[in-house]
């Protein structure tokens, strides 16, 4: 892979669903449900022989989770849900599909045993919701990660996180901070997981100014539905990466909503035959985008 292609894939985002921190883990509320909805604007091609054709992008998470305690500091907390993606290019010379549906289901484990620390451990599978073919399109995910409490103010964050299936592996370091700089600031730099800066105007509101990336977590690869000639069950990933800004409300730790949006900087989609073999990269221009979140638990 050109080095050009392969730096930008490190810059992960916070909207990576599969990997949270599980803070609404709460006794009294087991339930938690959390969805989002993301939609891209059109974005030029400019990689010979598509080069002028445009594409559209939107996402979208739904995740429901059952949470309850083992002890007073041990948690399981179960999860299901699906997963949209629409990359809509009329003239993809590959493949015609642009619509993919995704069923996925996690278990984590979070733990406070140790003074300062909280560890979660968690795996999760996603699979084509149209096929439910495991061995084809099954994806499945690890993560282990730390949060040490190192001052009142810092926290220091360490793990990996990475997944195997559909012809790919990728595993990745987690490193980084989390910084209350003041009442009202504060600054997440957890690689790959958390580029951003929070703003709390008050106990209720807040805004973010949050590095987001495009495409299935970790260029999580996607089996193509009908693929163009040796493409038939090709593979495919899309990457981009964009800065965004969100007003977010939330109501202790029982209702969270926010909306947003921001400019996608332009990326690629990588396609392959069925053997993840001969793959070619088209690359895209910018494109602004609008996303909401919503999130609560009962």
């Amino acid at each position: 892979m050109k080095l050009r292609y392969l730096i930008p894939i490190f810059f992960v985002s916070t909207s990576y669903q599969l990997i949270t921190d599980y803070c609404f883990v709460d006794k009294k509320n087991p339930f938690h449900f959390s969805g989002e909805f993301r939609d891209v604007g059109k974005a030029k091609f400019r990689t010979h022989p598509v080069r002028g054709s445009h594409a559209t992008y939107e996402d979208a998470h739904a995740f429901l989770y059952y949470s309850h305690d083992l002890n007073s500091h041990n948690s399981l907390s179960w999860q299901v849900g699906y997963s949209f993606l629409d990359f809509n290019w009329l003239k993809n010379p590959r493949f015609h599909e642009s619509a993919y549906h995704f069923a996925n289901a996690s278990l984590g484990w979070v733990s406070t045993s140790f003074k300062n620390w909280r560890w979660i451990i968690s795996a999760a599978v996603s699979v084509d919701a149209q096929t439910f073919n495991f061995g084809k399109s099954g994806v499945y995910y690890g993560l282990m990660w730390g949060r040490y409490q190192y001052s009142p103010a810092i926290g220091m964050h360490l793990g990996w996180a990475g997944y195997i299936g559909v012809e790919n592996g990728y595993l990745l370091p987690i490193v980084g901070v989390d910084w209350q700089a003041a009442a009202q600031w504060k600054v997440n730099a957890i690689f790959p997981i958390n580029f951003s800066i929070e703003y709390y105007f008050n106990q209720y509101w807040k805004t973010t100014l949050e590095i987001a990336t495009f495409g299935r977590p970790y260029r999580y690869p996607i089996r193509i539905h009908s693929g163009v000639g040796k493409y038939h069950n090709g593979i495919f990933e899309v990457y981009s990466i964009g800065t965004e800004l969100n007003l977010k409300f939330h109501t202790g730790s029982v209702f969270w909503a926010s909306v947003g949006g921001g400019w996608n900087y332009g990326g690629w989609i990588l396609i392959k035959n069925h053997d993840n073999e001969h793959g070619k990269y088209y690359k895209f221009d910018g494109a602004p985008y609008v996303q909401g979140k919503l999130a609560f638990s009962f």
